[in-house]
Formats: C-alpha cells, sequence, structure tokens
C-alpha cells in the first residue's frame, strides 16, 4: 500500500491532499474562517455513526460536520466540532443538513372530514 493511500477514519495520512470537491460548498463562517462543506455520501454517514459511537443523534450530526468539512484548507475532526464558537457550529450544522438531508415534499393531506358537506336528508 502506497502512503498517500493511507488514511485513518477517513483522513488521508500520507501524500497528497485530495483535490477540492467541485460540488462542495464555500461558507464563511461567522468567525471569519472559511469553511468548505462537501455533498455527503452513505460512507460518511456510516463513519459519523461510528465516531458517536453513543448513537446520540447531535454527536452524530458533529461527526458528520467533521467528516465534510475543511476549515482554512484543513481536515477537522470531531473534538474540533466540539471546540468550535457555537455561532460557526450553527452555520456548519445548517449547511449540512441542508445539503444532505433534503425532505421530499410533503404529500398533499387528504380531504378532512366536514360534516356540513355530508348532505342532510
Amino acid at each position: 500500500m502506497k502512503t498517500d493511500e493511507i488514511t485513518v477514519n477517513g483522513v488521508r495520512i500520507g501524500g497528497a491532499e485530495p483535490k477540492e470537491d467541485e460540488d462542495a460548498q464555500l461558507i464563511d463562517l461567522p468567525s471569519g474562517a472559511r469553511a468548505e462543506v462537501r455533498k455527503g455520501h452513505g460512507r460518511d454517514l456510516m463513519r459519523a455513526q461510528r465516531a458517536a459511537a453513543g448513537g446520540d443523534a447531535s454527536a452524530v450530526i458533529f461527526a458528520l460536520i467533521a467528516e465534510l468539512t475543511r476549515v482554512d484548507g484543513r481536515k477537522i475532526v470531531y473534538e474540533d466540532v466540539l471546540e468550535m464558537d457555537l455561532a460557526d457550529v450553527m452555520a456548519l450544522q445548517a449547511e449540512v443538513i441542508g445539503e444532505n438531508f433534503d425532505r421530499p415534499p410533503q404529500r398533499a393531506s387528504q380531504a378532512s372530514f366536514n360534516p356540513d358537506s355530508q348532505s342532510r336528508s
């Protein structure tokens, strides 16, 4: 195995850094840092769930932020997200959830029962 193929928790530890993701969103965080949030895949969610071993939904979101985000050009880890300013975390959370968890359109609700619409005898 080449050193540029070795990763730990999805983070490349040897060789050149991968090129920027063309589909990534660039956002300016409230702290002034610049974040790049790439589109997520199933493997990213799997890694995030493993990192948040307790299964807490909030922890999974934080771990997913770490999987998908680079801040000022460097990869971050779960613990980095825990130490970020709240405003930055909220901005990243909105970006990750908005991009990766688009909800399908709501179905039109069934017509509700209206007793006045019934014919009277």
